[in-house]
């Protein structure tokens, strides 16, 4: 796994916005999003969704703030010279600092796999910071290429950085338990009205699986080819197609 070319990375003393030394917060007890920044401008995709989110997971972890597009377009540093934006801003808070990270976006390639592994975050409902075993696991893979997905007790969850849509007989399917539903997911979910169905997903299930579909703010929408382990290669992609189409006209807007 490549280390991630940032183009900035700062930290801010939550209290008055001060700068100090750049500190990422991985596996502190505090909460982070990842926006999309696309186009020339950039277009900060779902940016609305992200704070809303990121400020009610603040509440459920008792840090007494709230983030505003003011307070962060305030500390993003103006003088970046992009000419195209395709790329991913990090934003972390814990009960005393907030920091940013940007970096350039990496485009999953063709051929996707996935490997299952046996794990579920902790407070999975919220996005937080606890991820040093999910960074430990992603070192060790190519992301461009491959994504983990997490199951337990046999139930499948989420991937490390996306959900789970799995299509059998042009149906779509999403993972009962628990696990976080990102802003992707509910801009497709959305678009397609009641059109899915939730349920307890097994490894029987992706074997018999004609699509995997995985979407978030990074990845977007993949298609996954492969799973090695349980011999599953992907039979159609029409439904991929249609949801790539919805996200990609989003972009565009």
């Amino acid at each position: 796994q490549l280390m991630a070319n940032f183009l900035f990375k700062k930290s801010y003393k939550l209290s008055n916005f001060k700068r100090i030394k750049y500190d990422h917060l991985w596996g502190s007890k505090g909460v982070f999003t990842t926006i999309r920044l696309f186009g020339k401008d950039p277009k900060y995709i779902f940016l609305n969704e992200h704070i809303f989110k990121l400020n009610k997971s603040l509440k459920k972890m008792h840090i007494p703030f709230s983030l505003t597009q003011n307070i962060l377009f305030d500390l993003i540093p103006s003088n970046l010279r992009i000419k195209k934006y395709d790329h991913l801003l990090r934003v972390a808070i814990k009960k005393n600092i907030l920091s940013l990270s940007l970096r350039p976006r990496l485009q999953p390639k063709e051929n996707f796999q996935c490997r299952l592994v046996n794990y579920q975050r902790s407070n999975a409902l919220i996005k937080n910071l606890q991820y040093k075993k999910i960074l430990s696991m992603q070192k060790v893979i190519d992301m461009q290429k491959e994504e983990i997905l997490f199951f337990k007790k046999q139930n499948l969850l989420e991937g490390s950085t996306t959900n789970l849509i799995v299509i059998k007989n042009n149906k779509i399917i999403l993972p009962k338990g628990i696990f976080y539903r990102g802003i992707t997911l509910e801009f497709l979910l959305s678009k397609i009205g009641k059109n899915y169905s939730t349920k307890f997903i097994k490894f029987a299930d992706l074997e018999s699986a004609d699509e995997i579909i995985l979407v978030g703010s990074g990845k977007g929408v993949v298609s996954v080819s492969s799973i090695p382990s349980i011999k599953w290669f992907s039979s159609s992609s029409k439904t991929f197609n249609r949801l790539l189409a919805i996200y990609k006209k989003e972009l565009k807007k």
